[in-house]
């Protein structure tokens, strides 16, 4: 499987390119204070200092690469080709590793056939005397996918089976996804952006009945009322760079070959935004929810840092299997909106860093996992990649979560000219 790859799925069809996701992030007016004004002002006169001694810099670093000469009085064809070997010494330094442990990618060109599996997962507690939990969770995705790749680019296109096999219901809102996950040898990029839609069920609905208050004939698990959406970003670095390779576990542009761990640090933002139309909630269930379940639109950006270990376990020759688990201290920035009958109306904003409590202080989770078989010219395996994030106010308490799943078999040709 390689993971140099963006997918973006509409419920039927899934387009892969190697691209960048450039996505519109809308700016409430309401949500700007006018006491940050001061502060971006001091901003960007920091700034303005800085660039007013970049020329400085800029002339120290090439007079340095020039030597004893000055950097001016080179040739244009010296000075260019200066440049680019610095260049090319700083990317290889950004990939630099231990051969006795890792062997790197032998071959220019790749295909692959992939198929992936989507997880959603949302679990909403009520903190009122009723003390309710609720587990809602749509109907796993999967997709299957060929891919080309050149290199560490890997290009594709794949199909939504469940969206071309089931039936389509009325009202039924598409699921979308897009993520891009980058590993090199230091530092690894995922950007994520999910949809779910909004055919959940709920799997546990006779937790809020009991013999005094039975479930009513004709209820369905069916829950079409919620909607969630979640983008983010997490940068991570390894610290054992050199002996311990991600891209061999989940790209394959690389080979472990001896058995190595590392410890990572790493950074998240993400921001969830979940929506409840109670016009939808059937009316034979309504009457039984704790009022503080009954919310209009809980949004927050999810601020993370993460520290986690990952072992690369080489169990028999040409064999990987990769545990990597990253929990994070995260701090919640949020708005919560309730209006409703039941609970009248309720609205927090706290869009800032400002008043800081620990109330929105939780606990996230990253987990990697995968098994993979790579003889450098063949490769076939299974990836999992897991993401948890919690929430919780006065009202009530969340959690939300997704997961990939993929399984995936291909073959490299045309080896590089160093290695031929």
């Amino acid at each position: 499987m390689a993971q140099d790859i963006v997918s973006i799925s509409d419920g039927e069809k899934t387009m892969t390119a190697d691209s960048v996701i450039v996505e519109q992030t809308e700016v409430n007016a309401d949500t700007l204070r006018t006491d940050t004004v001061p502060k971006i002002t001091e901003l960007f006169d920091a700034l303005e200092k800085m660039l007013e001694k970049a020329p400085v810099y800029e002339q120290q670093l090439i007079d340095s690469l020039a030597g004893d000469k000055n950097f001016d009085e080179l040739s244009p064809r010296k000075q260019r080709r200066l440049l680019k070997n610095f260049v090319k010494d700083q990317l290889h330094d950004w990939n630099d590793i231990d051969t006795t442990y890792i062997t790197p990618q032998l071959y220019d060109y790749a295909v692959m056939l992939q198929t992936t599996t989507t997880f959603e997962n949302c679990t909403l507690k009520s903190i009122g005397d009723n003390k309710q939990t609720l587990k809602f969770a749509p109907k796993p995705g999967f997709r299957l996918g060929g891919y080309f790749g050149w290199r560490w680019i890997f290009l594709g296109y794949n199909v939504d089976l469940d969206g071309l096999i089931a039936e389509k219901k009325e009202h039924t809102k598409k699921k979308l996804a897009a993520d891009l996950s980058i590993y090199s040898s230091k530092v690894g990029i995922d950007f994520y952006y999910r949809r779910t839609g909004n055919d959940f069920e709920c799997s546990n609905l006779d937790h809020i009945f009991n013999k005094e208050n039975p479930m009513p004939e004709g209820l369905s698990k069916s829950f079409s009322a919620l909607d969630i959406q979640t983008r983010g970003l997490n940068i991570y670095y390894i610290f054992n760079h050199k002996r311990f390779s991600y891209p061999a576990a989940f790209s394959q542009s690389t080979t472990q070959r001896k058995s190595a761990g590392t410890f990572n640090l790493g950074f998240s933002f993400t921001h969830h935004r979940v929506t409840m139309d109670r016009e939808k909630i059937s009316p034979l269930l309504l009457p039984h929810l704790d009022p503080s379940m009954l919310f209009n639109t809980v949004k927050y950006n999810d601020y993370s840092l993460n520290f986690g270990y990952a072992y690369n376990w080489v169990f028999a020759k040409n064999w990987l299997f990769c545990l990597a688990l990253s929990p994070g201290l995260a701090y919640n920035v949020t708005y919560y909106d309730a209006d409703n009958i039941a609970s009248g109306s309720t609205k927090e904003r706290d869009t800032d860093f400002k008043h800081f409590s620990r109330d929105k202080l939780n606990v996230d989770l990253i987990t990697r996992m995968a098994l993979v078989y790579n003889d450098n010219k063949h490769f076939f395996g299974m990836a999992f990649r897991f993401h948890s994030f919690d929430y919780r106010n006065r009202k009530v308490n969340m959690n939300n979560s997704f997961a990939y799943l993929h399984f995936y078999a291909g073959f490299n040709f045309k080896k590089k000219k160093q290695y031929r």
